[in-house]
């Protein structure tokens, strides 16, 4: 009664953690999440199918409790589970998980956990060696700490008898077709000769020519050959198919305990089945799999989101320590989800359906005419969204349309050079023929930009609405205090951005805008004729339109990104890594700082810095807009209603 009142507790406790989760608990949060993890792990077995193995082990022995906890590294103050016996020297397919952790915490920082990563990793694994799909619930938060005596006991050896096995499944709370299905995962994958050692030399029930020719790279004796490896089926070994059960029934088991489940024993028919129907392998496998995820998982506020896999996220901790910056970190929180809370991509569906065609036609005819003009429909935003923002007061609003009212706001310095007001205006006047005091010019900015970028070739990506307009301007002083000037350093830029609740990823992805667009002469001066870190011929060939001599041709033009001035795309971190950044400003992100790395990881791959600007954009747009009755609806862009 005792024991099986234990496996009833697991079963409960593992159908409540399921409930809480969700495989489209990404689908807002971080809707790329799952295709980054797709095209990493179709790549990376691509390149090495034995990956594709390795990489649902690791799931495999995470998950007697499904926490990420086997992917916690040691340190001189922490012990964790790497090193236990069973993963010892054998565990491997870290670096697809922390590669594919660091894509999307460039996308959606801090926000898919190490532990999803691993599930859904383990399950296009199995897709991408021809195996079958299955629905992931998702919504597992990491670990705080590892046990090596949890991962030697828990994870059954390769010498275990079926009882043993039955016994080691059972507790768990797995049946003893989940124990037989999970176990056809050897259909892919290999072993290393110690663990299939004495199977070979000391077993009766295998074939004399399988184990002849596996002897040949796994000698007798001890120490000798260990980590030689044999692939666990040798008929398809690259393949996930039902080929494992097939050589079971051979007596062609690599491991003891693969063929302890054909041995006259009570998984016989089990085995048979699988052998002979595909389809029954498949179906009980992904059952299988889909209750070994859901085995206790950490969730809600549980655990943590490690912001690195291999460690705990010391921000976390920090927090944690301190109850004065818990209650300064929950404050933020609940003030941009409160923000956020009140916009939605489906604003205007009902109430100005034509909205979103109109804006969308209007800003790419003009880019069409002008390609400038996607860079400065963009800087108009962004100029919008972080004057007078504060991350931390309601009462400051970001992206609310006050650079658009004439006055002050507009003269300021940092304005001089803004442009785009026309075509707002244009917008305005269409959509105020459709929908009269309906979309908000803070929302025709923020829709602008967006399919700015699109025009010229850049990524899309859906935008919360529902802003509304400030009735008042900022002042010049606000202004000029509120943007980074280009002379900044890079501690000043993070600095700044943190101000607006943005991260250093953000900055870099935001500064990526300059991949299009123009600066003038006295914007970049000092740099061309006072700084060593930039490459000679670019400094030289711009000298030639830029004096030295301050007000000797202040406002000629030169590309931010020379190399494709007019398209949206990744150039502008590759003139980096060249020195060939055009304002101060720019090659701070690339001059042996804290955001070298990131500069590098976009310049390598345009998708990734095309995601994280997208999601950088989002957030920036967010920052404490005017929603719901406060401020109005412009009735025209540049004037407070009367």
């Amino acid at each position: 009664m005792a024991s099986s009142l234990s496996v009833a507790v697991l079963l409960c406790l593992a159908a409540a953690a399921a409930a809480q989760l969700s495989p489209t608990f990404y689908d807002t949060s971080c809707p790329r999440a799952l295709a980054t993890i797709k095209s990493a792990v179709t790549a990376a077995v691509n390149n090495e199918p034995r990956m594709g193995a390795s990489l649902l082990r690791l799931h495999f022995h995470d998950c007697f409790g499904c926490d990420a906890s086997v992917l916690l590294a040691d340190t001189a103050t922490f012990t964790g589970e790497q090193n236990a016996l069973p993963n010892k020297n054998s565990l491997r397919g870290f670096n697809v998980v922390d590669s594919i952790k660091t894509q999307l915490e460039g996308i959606c920082s801090q926000t898919v956990s190490c532990a999803d990563i691993l599930a859904v990793a383990a399950r296009d694994s199995v897709v991408a060696l021809g195996g079958p799909s299955w629905t992931v619930g998702l919504g597992r938060r990491d670990s705080t700490t590892a046990s090596m005596d949890s991962a030697n006991n828990d994870l059954p050896p390769p010498f275990f008898d079926l009882e043993n096995l039955i016994k080691a499944f059972g507790d768990k709370g797995f049946s003893v077709t989940d124990m037989v299905a999970l176990s056809g995962a050897h259909t892919i994958g290999q072993a290393q000769c110690q663990n299939f050692r004495d199977r070979l030399y000391n077993e009766t029930n295998i074939d004399s020519s399988f184990a002849t020719a596996l002897k040949a790279n796994c000698p007798r004796p001890t120490g000798s050959g260990d980590s030689n490896l044999a692939p666990l089926d040798t008929t398809t070994p690259n393949a996930f198919d039902s080929a494992y059960y097939t050589n079971l029934l051979s007596n062609k088991g690599l491991l003891h305990s693969d063929q302890v489940l054909f041995n006259g024993g009570s998984t016989d028919n089990t085995v048979r089945n699988f052998s002979s129907n595909t389809a029954a392998f498949n179906s009980a496998f992904t059952a299988a799999m889909v209750k070994m995820g859901n085995i206790s998982p950490l969730t809600g506020t549980q655990g943590q989101i490690r912001l690195n896999c291999s460690k705990c996220a010391l921000f976390q901790r920090v927090v944690m320590a301190s109850a004065s910056s818990l209650g300064l970190l929950l404050m933020l929180a609940a003030l941009v989800s409160t923000a956020t809370a009140h916009l939605s991509p489906t604003f205007y569906d009902t109430s100005c359906p034509r909205a979103m065609s109109i804006i969308k036609s209007t800003v790419t005819a003009a880019v069409n005419n002008e390609p400038r003009m996607g860079a400065s429909l963009l800087r108009l935003h962004f100029h919008d969204c972080f004057v007078q923002a504060r991350f931390h007061l309601t009462n400051h609003p970001g992206c609310d349309a006050s650079i658009l009212l004439a006055g002050n706001e507009r003269n300021a310095a940092p304005n001089f050079s803004v442009r785009g007001y026309d075509v707002i205006d244009s917008i305005k006047t269409q959509i105020e023929a459709v929908c009269k005091q309906t979309v908000s010019c803070a929302d025709i900015l923020t829709v602008a930009a967006r399919d700015s970028v699109v025009a010229l070739g850049g990524p899309s990506w859906s935008v919360p609405l529902g802003r509304r307009d400030s009735t008042g301007a900022a002042t010049a002083a606000q202004v000029i205090s509120s943007l980074a000037p280009s002379t900044d350093s890079l501690t000043q830029l993070i600095s700044a951005y943190a101000s607006k609740g943005l991260s250093a990823t953000d900055l870099v992805a935001l500064s990526g805008a300059h991949t299009i667009g123009m600066a003038r002469c006295r914007g970049f001066r000092t740099r061309l004729y006072n700084e060593t870190n930039i490459d000679a011929a670019f400094a030289a060939a711009l000298k030639a339109n830029c004096p030295a001599t301050p007000g000797s041709g202040d406002g000629n033009l030169a590309p931010l990104d020379t190399t494709t001035p007019t398209a949206f795309d990744n150039a502008y971190y590759r003139n980096l890594l060249s020195n060939k950044g055009l304002l101060h400003s720019d090659q701070e992100l690339f001059s042996n700082g804290s955001t070298d790395n990131t500069v590098r990881s976009f310049a390598s791959s345009a998708a990734a810095f095309g995601a994280a600007f997208a999601t950088a954009m989002v957030k920036m747009g967010n920052i404490s807009p005017l929603t719901g009755t406060q401020g109005q609806i412009r009735l025209i862009c540049s004037a407070v209603n009367s």
